[in-house]
């Protein structure tokens, strides 16, 4: 099949800049297909797995834990339930990593991505597993609601349950309140952002044994500032705070109209509701008015991505208030990469510093 037979190939303005493995798998699993930001939401939602990437086809063995059991959680806003899978790891895998602790483990709360409309319990799972093995620790994964038949700020609220009864179950579920993460991709990532600032901020006080201080936040990929995503068109390069907004405007997987239907669905297209809910920290924390008093961060970025400059500056802004915060950009790579560990190095190279950096981070905390 020739670039001109293809409905997607790579842009001119990017492809100079990719990694040529990353290239290689984009060509062969994605050029060829249509996304679902190229169909209206209705035709997606008839056939969703038509122009969903395959991941399955790149992503590297998933381990076997111990368990990988579902709960389904109330949620009050609107009322109804969400399921989360509670991934245990073995007893070796537990021994192994000596994080262990008067028979409590850590704990990940981990939120898919998919821009607040595509996604589930199976979108993380293979990371999911090799967190919960290879660290030695609880991992709960969250199937949020989603837009637009759930929109901002409706996936925060049910995520915020969420953590809330991962603390409530700790005794059952052997979790060590002192050392409970939060983190995800994209929007998963903001996500996990938004809640380590509603724990800091809770009033009168903190859900019972939820900490005002969580013990790490995970942020991959991440989105974390929804106010310069326009309705429609291209970024205005003179309005936006994100370079990366313009030079990856065409980026492979997450081009910017994908941003604009995303958020679309979301936050909605109306004005004036639209800025306002962009400005809201659940859909951006970076304009939260305080990020001191915040859990280590680790923020790692693709750099051949729309999102790759609102990353790095909220690991600035976390620097200036004084939180702890890793940033690492992976060189050549476009959104979401790290899914791809079965096919890429670099991939395998994320997985591995997400396992690392998981480790010292709960090693760390102490009650």
């Amino acid at each position: 099949m020739g670039s001109d037979d293809l409905v997607n190939p790579l842009h001119s303005s990017v492809v100079d800049r990719l990694d040529p493995v990353f290239a290689e798998i984009y060509m062969k699993y994605q050029a060829s297909k249509l996304r679902a930001d190229q169909v209206p939401y209705e035709v997606y939602n008839l056939d969703r797995e038509k122009y969903t990437f395959p991941t399955a086809k790149v992503t590297g063995l998933a381990p076997c834990v111990r368990s990988s059991e579902i709960y389904y959680v109330p949620v009050s806003n609107p009322p109804g339930r969400i399921a989360v899978q509670v991934y245990v790891p073995t007893p070796d895998a537990v021994a192994k990593a000596g994080l262990e602790r008067d028979g409590l483990l850590p704990a990940l709360v981990n939120f898919h991505g998919g821009g607040f409309v595509i996604g589930g319990l199976d979108s993380d799972e293979p990371l999911c597993r090799k967190i919960c093995q290879r660290v030695g620790c609880v991992v709960v994964n969250v199937a949020y609601r989603l837009a637009p038949e759930y929109p901002h700020p409706v996936p925060v609220a049910d995520s915020w349950e969420a953590l809330k009864w991962t603390f409530e179950s700790a005794p059952t579920l052997q979790i060590d309140p002192s050392r409970v993460g939060v983190g995800g991709l994209s929007a998963g990532a903001c996500i996990a952002a938004a809640l380590a600032l509603m724990a800091r901020d809770e009033e009168p006080s903190p859900s019972p044994g939820l900490p005002r201080r969580l013990a790490v936040q995970l942020l991959i990929v991440p989105v974390l500032d929804a106010r310069f995503v326009p309705t429609a068109g291209s970024c205005d390069p003179a309005a936006t705070p994100y370079r990366s907004y313009v030079d990856f405007e065409f980026a492979p997987m997450l081009p910017l109209r994908r941003l604009v239907w995303f958020y679309n669905l979301w936050l909605g297209a109306d004005e004036p509701g639209r800025a306002a809910r962009a400005r809201d920290f659940r859909a951006s924390p970076i304009a939260a008015p305080s990020h001191a008093d915040l859990p280590p961060a680790i923020v790692f970025c693709a750099e051949v991505d729309p999102l790759q400059g609102e990353g790095a500056a909220y690991h600035a802004k976390l620097r200036e208030a004084g939180v702890p915060s890793k940033l690492k950009v992976y060189k050549g790579q476009g959104h979401p990469f790290n899914q791809w560990d079965g096919a890429s190095p670099t991939a395998k190279e994320f997985v591995d510093d997400c396992i690392r950096e998981l480790t010292v981070a709960f090693r760390g905390r102490s009650p």
